[in-house]
């Protein structure tokens, strides 16, 4: 594969620098300070099993702060802040299913305000991301290793099926009120047409308007852009990819997306219920699915074998690309959704009580992921 299939998508790439620029040197990274996001960014990578990509984040720092001062509220003075962040990156990275609602707690304990905890979650977010696509790309590229950090074989994510009324989003810290809107947060909203202020979610990554900008532009290229793997094996294997992570939410909707886009609904609450196992009698559709979830995992386990059947099923490069860039791009969404609030069914509580105490019926849902 070469440097033509590699700029399939040149506004994801592009976009994909900008994210990594904001969220590690941003101009004002508020009570996350730039120590503390690179060191986040680099323990996740080494978690992830990629040491060189955490030397990477580290060696960009230390070019861009090269004879400068150092944050006057640097991590390094922080030791609760270094502390609380380094344990949330772990949770967030390993297992975000399980991070709770009581590490963000500790975050605030530690000092760090609304804002630089969602600054926090899209660090370590965009990082799943990145690792995903340097193992994918490696795979691709025949350049694979296996992952230094064993993978646990995942749980099924539990859903209501598609029958089920849709979940609700509840955050667990409070979101940007929509009334109160800087020129930054508006600015997002208006050059993304999917986004909305009647999303408790888009209002909670609004406290990063940068973040959430790119991020946004990286999830439309990936999952709307033209051409590449078709638009019914995007959602396929977002849902998979959702279901090795156990964001039930995200599940959901993309499960719903698939089952119409391929006109099969028992086959989609197969698959939400055993995974690529429900695609037995579909090779082209097992691998793409088999390979989405070994790649999805908390440490990446996806190796040559995988790579050999995406191929062996026909697909192309640019094909190829698609399949790394949506299971990766659910390692960023999934563990936004996952750490920063939970789903209930309508007018349920809230799991883990959010940001305003329960909520009822009336509360809006989160959107797309």
């Amino acid at each position: 594969m070469g440097e033509p299939a590699r700029l399939h998508r040149a506004d994801v790439l592009a976009h994909t620098d900008a994210a990594r620029d904001t969220l590690l040197h941003p101009h004002d990274p508020g009570l996350l300070d730039r120590r503390l996001r690179t060191e986040a960014a680099a323990h996740a990578a080494e978690l992830a099993g990629r040491p060189e990509l955490a030397a990477h984040y580290r060696s960009l720092t230390a070019r861009t702060e090269a004879g400068a001062a150092a944050d006057p509220a640097s991590g390094s003075g922080r030791p609760a802040a270094h502390e609380a962040v380094r344990d949330w990156t772990a949770a967030a990275t390993l297992a975000p299913a399980a991070a709770g609602r009581e590490r963000l707690d500790a975050l605030s304990a530690a000092g760090l305000d609304t804002a630089a905890v969602v600054s926090l979650a899209q660090v370590v977010a965009f990082v799943a991301y990145e690792v995903r696509v340097a193992v994918g790309r490696d795979l691709l590229l025949g350049a694979g290793t296996r992952p230094t950090v064993p993978a646990p074989a995942p749980a099924p994510a539990l859903f209501g099926g598609l029958g089920a009324a849709p979940l609700v989003w509840h955050p667990w810290v409070p979101a940007v009120d929509p009334a109160a809107l800087t020129t930054a947060q508006r600015d997002v909203l208006d050059r993304h047409a999917t986004l909305s202020v009647d999303s408790p979610y888009y209002r909670t990554l609004l406290h990063d308007p940068a973040a959430l900008d790119h991020r946004t532009h990286v999830y439309n290229g990936v999952m709307y852009g033209r051409g590449g793997l078709a638009r019914a094996d995007r959602e396929l294997v977002t849902l998979v990819a959702s279901r090795v992570n156990g964001c039930v939410y995200c599940a959901g909707v993309h499960a719903r997306k698939f089952a119409r886009m391929a006109r099969d609904e028992p086959l989609t609450e197969r698959i939400l219920a055993r995974g690529s196992a429900a695609l037995a009698d579909d090779p082209r559709r097992a691998a793409l699915a088999r390979f989405a979830e070994r790649l999805a995992g908390p440490a990446p386990a996806a190796d040559d074998a995988d790579a050999a059947a995406v191929r062996e099923a026909g697909l192309t490069d640019e094909e190829l690309l698609d399949l790394v860039h949506c299971t990766a791009l659910f390692g960023w969404a999934n563990r936004l959704m996952l750490t920063l609030g939970a789903p209930a069914p309508p007018g349920a509580p809230c799991p883990g009580v959010c940001c305003t105490g329960t909520a009822g019926p009336a509360a809006p849902g989160g959107g797309a992921p």
